[in-house]
C-alpha cells in the first residue's frame, strides 16, 4: 500500500508541476474572462483566448478575486484549491458513508484517485471540476445532515460554477426536498443579478444569442476525450442527424433509468445519488475525460457498498470499470479506422460498466 502511496506522489507532483509552473490553458481563458468582465469587456470576443467561454457571466464570479493577483500566481492558487478540493471529496465521501474511518483506506481511494488520467488532465488543463465538485458533495452532505438551507445554497453555488450541474435538482425534486430547491434557485439568481447589476447587463442577451446556439452543434463531437453517450455514437456515426436523435432516445432511456428509483424512500440513497453522478457523464454531449474526476464518488461508494457485503464480483466490475475510466490512449489517432476506432471509447465503457453495476447494487436495496 505504501508503494501504491509513494508512487502516487510522483504523480501528484508531476500534475501540480505543470498545473503550477506551465500554462493551464482553461484557467487562462476563464481569469481573462473575469478580467473583461472588470475592464467592461465583453468576455466572450476577446480575440486573445485559447478557447471559446461556453459558462454564463455569472461563472466568472469565481475568478474575480483571482485577478487581483499576477496570473501565474493565480494559476498556482487554483491548482492548489483543485487539489485540495480532490482531497475534500474523499474525506467527505468517507464522512457520508458513515463508516468506521480508516487513514489506510483514505491513501488508497487517495492514490487510485491520482494515477487516474482525469484527474491529471483536470489538474494540467487547470479546470475547475474538482472545486465544483467538492461543493456538489459537500450539499449532498448537508442534505443528509438535514440542514437544507445550507445544502441549497451550497448546490447553486456548484451550478454557478458548473452549470451542468443544473441537473442535480432533479434529485432533489424527486426526492421533494423543496427548501433545497428554493435555497438553489435563490442562490443562483443572485449570482445572475450580481453579475448583471455590477457588469454589464446585456451580457446575458449575448450569451443566449451567440455562444448558447453553438454548443448544440454537433459536429466534432467524436473527439477522442469526448466520452459520453454522445462521443461513441458519433465516433460510428457521422451524419448529424441521426447522432442527434440517438443520443437523444440514450439520454433519455439514463434519465428515465435513474429518475423513478430516486423518486422513492426504499431504495439507498448514497447508491442513487451515485447513479445520478454516472448519468450527468452518459448524457452531456460535451464529457471530456477531465470531467470523469466526478466518477470518485461512485467509485467511493460502490467499492463500500461492495466490500461490506462481500459481493466480490461487483467490486471486480468496480476495478475493471476505473481501469477503463482512468486509462488514455496518448497517440488516439492510430484507432482512427473502424474497427479499432472502438477502442477510444474506453471511458465510455467503463462509466456504462460502472452505471449497470450502481443499477444492480440500487435495485438489491429496495425494501
Amino acid at each position: 500500500m505504501w508503494i501504491l502511496f509513494f508512487v502516487s506522489l510522483i504523480f501528484i507532483f508531476r500534475s501540480l508541476t505543470r498545473g503550477i509552473f506551465s500554462i493551464a490553458p482553461d484557467f487562462g481563458v476563464l481569469w481573462t474572462g473575469a478580467g473583461d468582465l472588470i475592464k467592461g469587456n465583453n468576455p466572450y470576443t476577446n480575440p486573445n483566448l485559447f478557447t471559446g467561454i461556453g459558462y454564463p457571466p455569472n461563472s466568472l464570479l469565481f475568478y474575480l478575486p483571482f485577478t487581483l493577483i499576477p496570473y501565474q500566481t493565480a494559476q498556482g492558487l487554483f491548482t492548489i484549491l483543485s487539489f485540495v478540493s480532490s482531497i475534500g471529496i474523499i474525506l467527505v465521501s468517507f464522512k457520508i458513508l458513515r463508516g468506521n474511518f480508516f487513514w489506510q483506506t483514505f491513501l488508497v481511494a487517495f492514490s487510485l484517485t491520482f494515477f487516474s488520467f482525469p484527474t491529471k488532465f483536470t489538474l494540467g488543463m487547470g479546470q475547475n471540476n474538482l472545486i465544483a465538485f467538492f461543493l456538489l458533495i459537500l450539499a449532498y452532505y448537508f442534505y443528509k445532515e438535514r440542514k437544507l438551507e445550507s445544502a441549497g445554497f451550497i448546490l447553486g453555488m456548484s451550478i454557478a460554477l458548473k452549470t451542468i450541474f443544473v441537473f442535480f435538482v432533479l434529485f432533489f425534486v424527486l426526492k421533494k426536498q423543496w427548501k433545497i430547491v428554493i435555497f438553489t434557485v435563490l442562490m443562483m439568481v443572485t449570482t445572475v443579478v450580481i453579475t448583471a447589476f455590477f457588469f454589464d447587463s446585456n451580457l446575458y442577451i449575448y450569451y443566449i444569442k451567440e455562444v448558447v446556439p453553438p454548443l448544440f452543434n454537433l459536429s466534432g463531437r467524436e473527439i477522442y476525450y469526448n466520452q459520453g453517450v454522445m462521443g461513441f455514437v458519433s465516433r460510428l456515426i457521422s451524419d448529424l442527424n441521426i447522432r442527434k436523435y440517438l443520443n437523444l432516445i440514450m439520454s433519455l432511456f439514463v434519465i428515465t433509468m435513474v429518475s423513478w428509483p430516486a423518486f422513492y424512500k426504499k431504495f439507498d440513497k448514497d447508491l442513487q445519488f451515485s447513479l445520478f453522478v454516472n448519468a450527468i457523464l452518459l448524457i452531456d454531449t460535451i464529457s471530456w475525460q477531465h470531467h470523469f474526476v466526478w466518477l470518485i464518488f461512485p467509485f467511493i461508494v460502490l467499492t463500500t457498498y461492495t466490500l461490506r457485503r462481500k459481493l466480490y464480483w461487483a467490486l471486480g466490475l468496480v476495478f475493471v470499470s476505473y481501469l477503463l475510466v482512468s486509462w488514455n490512449f496518448k497517440n488516439p489517432s492510430q484507432f482512427s479506422e473502424f474497427p479499432l476506432s472502438l477502442l477510444l471509447s474506453n471511458t465510455f465503457y467503463g462509466t456504462l460498466l460502472l452505471f449497470a453495476t450502481n443499477y444492480i447494487l440500487l435495485l438489491k436495496t429496495r425494501r
